[in-house]
């Protein structure tokens, strides 16, 4: 591995204080820091531009990108990608995580296996913080943006690795997410709690983007969250849809839908 993380990306929505934290987190060196304003509506955009004049020892670069409107989770993973295109890696991260004393050094040590294709921090192998090389984009390829704003969008691409072998490594590290004292004691999504008007709206993605599954990946797509790992339930489709006539595209097959995107615009 490299001596240094090459990028590290952070959407971010609401909730300064976690970004805060996690940047005065980071004690490993760190090429590129950029964070995805996904606020769409002007509410963090001068706390951001303050944060990146502040000169940090570990940080060569941070940088803020500021969206006109939010692109949803797997828009803004997408985005961290696409600007750092020839990253060997991309470490992603929720805005309300931290990392404890040397976890950063720890994490991309366990990445260190040419073979292993992403990099979780704990046995959930939650995508509150992973770590994703390059091969696997090329193979499986970006995130599925249908699955707008949030929720299950971690579970299509699981699914999309497992068809496609790739090794996948929980790094067994303690860190920090949300508002609990111990590593790891979490208090679930901050954006909507930061801002409960959201609630509703999440609530409506979440049922919309199951159902996205269900027919993407068959009855028992659902099976996978519960059992990460290779004993779990093997999901109705190989192929997604089952389209038999996408067997053989060289590239992992993912479209945009863009009614069914508006359907679940959060407003901003």
């Amino acid at each position: 591995m490299l001596d240094s993380i090459p990028v590290i990306g952070v959407p971010i929505v609401n909730g300064f204080k976690w970004i805060q934290r996690l940047v005065s987190s980071i004690d490993y060196p760190v090429d590129n820091l950029i964070i995805i304003n996904n606020n769409g509506r002007g509410e963090l955009t001068e706390e951001l531009d303050n944060l990146c004049k502040i000169n940090y020892y570990y940080i060569k670069n941070i940088k803020v990108c500021h969206l006109p409107a939010n692109i949803g989770v797997s828009g803004a993973w997408n985005l961290i990608i696409k600007c750092y295109m020839n990253a060997p890696y991309w470490m992603i991260v929720n805005n309300d995580v931290s990392f404890t004393s040397g976890f950063l050094k720890s994490f991309i040590e366990n990445a260190e296996d040419p073979e292993t294709g992403i990099v979780f921090a704990n046995s959930s192998m939650s995508y509150d913080l992973f770590l994703l090389k390059d091969w696997v984009v090329q193979k499986v390829g970006l995130f599925d943006e249908n699955c707008y704003p949030a929720y299950v969008e971690d579970v299509d691409y699981y699914i999309r690795c497992s068809n496609a072998d790739i090794k996948t490594i929980s790094a067994g590290l303690s860190y920090f997410h949300g508002e609990g004292e111990n590593t790891y004691d979490t208090t679930g999504s901050q954006t909507w709690r930061i801002d409960p008007s959201l609630r509703e709206k999440l609530d409506h993605s979440r049922l919309q983007n199951e159902y996205y599954m269900y027919h993407k990946w068959g009855s028992n797509w659902h099976d996978t969250a519960g059992s990460w790992g290779p004993n779990r339930e093997t999901v109705t489709y190989d192929i997604p849809f089952n389209n038999q006539a996408l067997k053989d595209l060289p590239l992992s097959y993912t479209f945009y839908d863009l009614n069914f995107v508006r359907d679940k615009h959060l407003g901003f």
